[in-house]
């Protein structure tokens, strides 16, 4: 019977603990993927998988990270707060990511993709 307590009581106290965490999930996406775009014509960005993305607090240190699935996706769980997004790309230094600015509140979920500059111009 304590044993049933004690096990009640770590699952109610882990579930209590994210109550007040936002959520941030997107996409890494490569683009542009073709050398002319048009309203006519987009040129939708490609998912990339494998790529590291951290959460940065206003302060400059990671507070959260997480790798792109097969299809490009992440989520990570924060604190409510603003955060900027960034990816790294390793070994390709000439790829640049643009940061994303983002707003979480606790309980949100808020769709934010990072962009990878595939260098076509």
């Amino acid at each position: 019977l304590s044993l049933a307590l004690l096990a009640g009581c770590a699952r109610a106290s882990s579930e209590g603990s994210d109550a007040g965490l936002g959520t941030i999930r997107g996409s890494v996406l490569l683009a542009p993927t073709c050398p002319v775009e048009t309203t006519e014509s987009p040129c939708p960005g490609r998912p990339l998988a494998g790529v590291p993305v951290r959460v940065v607090g206003a302060d400059g240190n990671v507070r959260a990270s997480a790798v792109s699935d097969d299809d490009g996706a992440f989520t990570v769980d924060v604190a409510p707060g603003s955060y900027l997004l960034t990816a790294s790309i390793e070994g390709d230094p000439a790829r640049s990511v643009k940061p994303v600015r983002v707003v979480v509140g606790a309980g949100e979920v808020v769709q934010s993709d990072v962009v990878v500059d595939s260098g076509i111009r």
